[in-house]
């Protein structure tokens, strides 16, 4: 078993994001290609626990606890109200957005887009879209490319867990990543869209990076993940993402071995229901004699697009036990700790049905995620609830503390140990937008 420590996410980038590609444009599977995508993000953004908690009931279609949107809408109020007064770092909405600059079209039509591997379904924001839910995200225009062609009779519906939904029509057209491309891929085209996603004006989609089983089109098209084997070196992509840096890199088709200091341990996947799924056999504290091993071993999805780490209950319950001065908020809906503790680590087991098992950790600090008071921080560990049909989503968090490796072709995912940073030194911005050194809210 190898010590991990690491934690990953598969996202993209924010604004400046240059992309190194050693492939070529032709769509061929005997050329061999691979690219690269150095990553950075946005460090000024505010954090808001619940939104990102609420964020990721909507979209796995979970119970919302009553009360939950009225808090989310309260403080994306008060942030709105403070924009004339902190410019618009103020006025973004807790989501940490990590996109990417994607080409769909020909010529390439550039859009910043999530990349998440919870879902399978491109979409993007475009001309179809309802010019009232359009809320200044760059729009894809299917008109002025060479090679789009409407698919006939194919629609497709994203219902969310409160139930709103995002649906559309769909094309096919050539996605591109700088000199990367792939033609005839689904895109989704929006007709209406979730107001979950129409708060940020950033972002103009996502693309899909689970199995094309859980894809939401009628009738059912192929998802990315179909494409990327027969283009790819090899059929994998790998995450390496950076605590309150700017460096990291999301990388197709090889492994980096100078990104990770030991060997990568995998465990197979279970993709059954569309996801990236493995289990967690166990879990137990740093610093501490407590070991806590699962009766049965507990589903865990590995999700790029979701920003907090979530465990069963009663491996929360139990870490934050261990914590001086932390308790469960029904204020905030989610546990809080002292902003200036030192949580411990909390050591991970996953594994398989066929025995394979990796052991590492997250670094306590990764768990003072963002401020609730000027003393106390929500924390970056959560649960989904005890009675939940989703116990556990490992999302940016966990993805932070390693190298990850999510395995195509042999379906099976991958850690291996990084040089961490654990310091909770950022950037604020003062009111006239100035950034400055000193303690904040961590990162996702």
């Amino acid at each position: 078993m190898a010590r991990f420590t690491g934690v990953i996410v598969a996202v993209a980038f924010y604004f400046s994001l240059f992309i190194t590609f050693t492939s070529s444009a032709a769509f061929s599977p005997k050329s061999a290609k691979t690219f690269s995508l150095p990553v950075a993000h946005n460090v000024d953004a505010p954090r808001h626990g619940p939104s990102e908690y609420l964020k990721t009931l909507k979209k796995y279609k979970l119970d919302i606890p009553d009360g939950l949107q009225e808090t989310v809408d309260a403080y994306k109020a008060t942030a709105k109200a403070n924009k004339a007064v902190a410019g618009d770092v103020a006025s973004r909405d807790g989501d940490l957005l990590w996109l990417t600059p994607v080409g769909i079209g020909s010529p390439p039509q550039q859009l910043y887009l999530d990349l998440d591997s919870g879902s399978s379904d491109t979409w993007v924001f475009s001309t179809d879209t309802e010019k009232e839910e359009v809320a200044g995200q760059t729009l894809w225009d299917p008109r002025k490319s060479k090679t789009s062609q409407k698919i006939k009779n194919c629609t497709w519906s994203i219902i969310y867990g409160d139930f709103s939904t995002s649906e559309g029509i769909c094309y096919k057209d050539t996605l591109s990543f700088g000199n990367f491309s792939i033609p005839n891929m689904t895109i989704e085209s929006a007709t209406s869209v979730s107001s979950m996603f129409t708060e940020s004006s950033y972002m103009s989609g996502l693309v899909g990076l689970a199995w094309s089983s859980i894809i939401q089109t009628i009738p059912k098209q192929k998802s990315l993940l179909d494409y990327l084997p027969l283009v790819l070196s090899q059929p994998l992509f790998t995450v390496d993402l950076r605590h309150n840096s700017s460096e990291g890199s999301y990388n197709f088709g090889f492994i980096n071995d100078s990104l990770h200091t030991t060997d990568v341990e995998y465990v197979n996947v279970n993709n059954s229901l569309g996801y990236w799924g493995v289990q967690q056999t166990g879990f137990s504290i740093g610093g501490s004699d407590i070991k806590y091993e699962f009766d049965e071993a507990q589903d865990v999805v590995i999700d790029t697009g979701s920003t907090l780490l979530y465990a069963p209950a009663e491996a929360v319950q139990m870490y934050f036990n261990s914590v001086p001065g932390a308790n469960y908020s029904y204020r905030e809906y989610g546990w809080v700790l002292p902003c200036n503790s030192t949580p411990p680590d909390f050591i991970f087991e996953l594994g398989d049905t066929d025995g394979n098992k990796i052991t590492g950790s997250v670094p306590g600090a990764y768990f003072i995620y963002a401020h609730s008071t000027d003393e106390s921080c929500y924390a970056g560990l959560q649960s989904l609830g005890s009675f939940s049909s989703m116990p556990s989503i490992f999302g940016d968090i966990f993805l932070k503390s390693g190298f990850a490796v999510f395995d195509i072709g042999n379906k099976r995912f991958g850690l291996g140990s990084k040089p961490l940073n654990t310091s909770n030194q950022k950037r604020e911005v003062d009111a006239r937008g100035e950034s400055t050194d000193a303690y904040g809210e961590n990162d996702s």
